[in-house]
């Protein structure tokens, strides 16, 4: 595979404004759950979860990452009622006391995405890029809304047992390209892709995902990164998801020279200092 520079699209429409890429972007993440890998992460009550975020907005979030659904390998499957219970209150209530931060649902199921964008959620993000729910793709091109496509075989429960390629940058990209198709088949015309770092893939699989992230550019479209406090940090490390907050930092910056267009991260603070000291190497 050639190394190839290619110009991404570096524009969504958000709110009816125009959202430029060309500075990267933090996303940041809240998860509605009781078992996400990254117990800091975890947020269960209304005067927590409003707490959270008005810290991530004083830090400097882009957008908020509201998720219901814990992703983690081997989580355990709850239904979409549980789960639209779990984030439409709190989708619901961050735009009422935040409205200048933009949300994003990180949800599979199309009809959570729906109820979500609904109650006040500006983008879908998708772990399976609408390889589990059939009707995803129509409803975000109804909904109107940005999409965030992620690689993942499998689903939550099984993923860990579909880590096998033969060349895992090439296989990744090939798969994104047909989800890709579909996508613009569908009429979507602003969306971001996720190689999926974590999701049916190995460690030493993650970092060569990593080292080749800037090849994600074919697409001509915002590349995601979610790396944040992963086991390809921890276990390379010998730490737990607690300590490895440095490990973050350095894998993300090395994500943003390799052509990343959004960070999703735990640590909100961290990654926006990392996006601003890699601006004044880029001019």
């Amino acid at each position: 595979m050639q190394n190839k520079t290619i110009k991404a699209n570096k524009t969504w429409c958000l709110r009816g404004r125009l959202i430029s890429f060309n500075k990267p972007k933090v996303m940041g993440i809240l998860n509605i759950t009781p078992d996400s890998f990254f117990a800091g992460s975890r947020v269960q009550t209304e005067v927590d979860y409003l707490k959270k975020a008005e810290s991530m907005i004083k830090d400097g979030v882009w957008m908020i990452d509201v998720g219901g659904y814990s992703s983690r390998p081997g989580a355990t499957d709850i239904s979409i009622e549980e789960e639209s219970n779990r984030v439409l209150p709190v989708i619901k209530s961050l735009a009422k006391h935040f409205p200048e931060v933009f949300i994003s649902v990180d949800t599979f199921r199309s009809e959570v995405a729906r109820q979500a964008v609904e109650t006040g959620a500006d983008v879908v993000n998708d772990i399976s890029g609408g390889l589990l729910d059939s009707n995803m793709l129509n409803v975000v091109k109804r909904c109107k809304v940005p999409y965030i496509a992620m690689h993942m075989r499998g689903n939550p429960q099984n993923m860990a047992t579909h880590s096998h390629y033969n060349h895992v940058t090439q296989e990744v990209v090939h798969e994104l390209a047909k989800q890709v198709n579909e996508i613009v088949s569908a009429g979507i015309g602003d969306f971001a892709i996720d190689p999926g770092f974590g999701f049916a893939k190995t460690r030493e699989q993650n970092f060569e995902l990593l080292r080749a992230l800037e090849y994600f550019q074919i697409f001509n479209q915002p590349i995601v990164a979610g790396v944040s406090r992963k086991s390809m940090i921890w276990k390379t490390l010998q730490l737990s998801a607690a300590e490895a907050l440095p490990g973050t930092i350095a894998l993300n910056t090395i994500a943003l020279f390799k052509k990343a267009s959004i960070l999703r991260v735990h640590d909100v603070a961290e990654a926006v200092q990392a996006v601003t000291l890699w601006q004044e190497t880029e001019l």
